[in-house]
């Protein structure tokens, strides 16, 4: 199973609203944005090695209907063959069937939780193949985004933002990876890491898993990364399995989890990176700023007490049990489609 973990001291972020707001366009719970104020966000994840992924995708696509979020593509850094048709199944009953997915060439390749379902709702991509290489997509899409207007939330392993940030100049662009990133990205959000400190006999899932890109990412991306490990004791699913609609692939895959540990709830680690990187700090969070990460090359990490950086981490600031309900709310909320 997925371990993650994460733990943060209560230190108010008011600077964090300056360099981390990821969503500064409105942070009302339900409250339907004006299209033009809608986060701009790329979707990266490990989707089949935990349901969270499933659940993350699924609220942004609510935020998304509610016009808080328009999604720019979903990319998987799994590059198991059933990781792209599961993503594909989402976007489809959400009515985004035709949203760019891309897929690495290069990241590692476990999947438990979907391909048992997938074949049961309708999709096109048959399997991760059928997908872009996701630096090309992210490349593409990128270029023809304005300066400074994307948010990327990465909820597994960090292997398409080192090869992003690797890249060279191709057909969508002249500028090298890290210049394209400069330009177009206006922070990353990302799920991983055990804060403050990993304990030395632990690692953190997320990066441990490709801690090389970690390594890379923490060290050199050249913006601002907000690192959310909040959720292992955020659960959610249960009421998303008893009341969704039969139609809905997500509470499928929770099941297929839920059967095998036999448990009734999952952490919402994912979910949380989401939130976060759609509706910002809130009411919901405080930010970590005074300091900045190091990154190991074993995926360990440390955070660093300092004057504030580009680097970041969340703690709670909404009781863990009101958060956990205001997720499953997302997670049940029917498709505009």
């Amino acid at each position: 199973m997925t371990i993650r973990s994460g733990h943060g001291q209560w230190i108010a972020g008011v600077l964090a609203l300056g360099l981390f707001g990821v969503a500064l366009t409105g942070c009302g719970h339900g409250v339907r944005l004006d299209a033009r104020q809608a986060v701009p966000i790329i979707f990266d994840t490990d989707m089949g090695t935990d349901v969270d992924d499933a659940g993350a995708l699924a609220i942004l696509h609510a935020m998304a209907d509610q016009g808080e979020a328009r999604i720019l593509a979903a990319m998987s850094a799994n590059r198991n063959r059933w990781c792209v048709p599961a993503l594909d199944v989402i976007n489809t009953y959400y009515g985004r069937g035709d949203l760019p997915i891309g897929c690495s060439r290069t990241g590692p390749d476990p999947e438990q939780w979907y391909h048992d379902s997938v074949g049961d709702f309708p999709h096109d991509l048959k399997t991760s193949a059928d997908a872009p290489d996701a630096v090309a997509l992210y490349r593409k899409i990128l270029a023809a985004q304005p300066d400074q207007s994307v948010t990327i939330v990465v909820v597994g392993w960090l292997t398409n933002m080192a090869d992003l940030l690797l890249s060279q100049p191709d057909q969508y662009s002249a500028l090298t990876g890290r210049d394209l990133i400069k330009a177009k990205v206006k922070a990353l959000v990302a799920m991983g890491g055990i804060w403050p400190n990993s304990p030395k006999q632990e690692g953190e899932y997320n990066f441990t898993m490709d801690p090389e890109a970690a390594h890379t990412v923490i060290s050199d991306w050249p913006g601002k990364i907000m690192f959310t490990g909040l959720g292992k004791d955020v659960m959610t699913g249960s009421r998303l399995v008893a009341q969704s609609a039969k139609d809905n692939p997500v509470p499928a895959f929770y099941q297929n989890f839920f059967k095998s540990y036999k448990v009734s709830e999952r952490s919402s680690w994912d979910l949380i990176a989401v939130w976060y990187a759609v509706r910002g700090l809130s009411d919901t969070f405080t930010a970590v700023t005074e300091g900045h990460c190091i990154s190991q090359t074993d995926g360990h990490n440390q955070w660093v007490p300092g004057p504030p950086s580009n680097h970041a981490y969340l703690a709670y600031k909404m009781p863990q049990a009101t958060l956990a309900a205001e997720l499953e709310a997302l997670l049940l909320m029917p498709p505009a489609r």
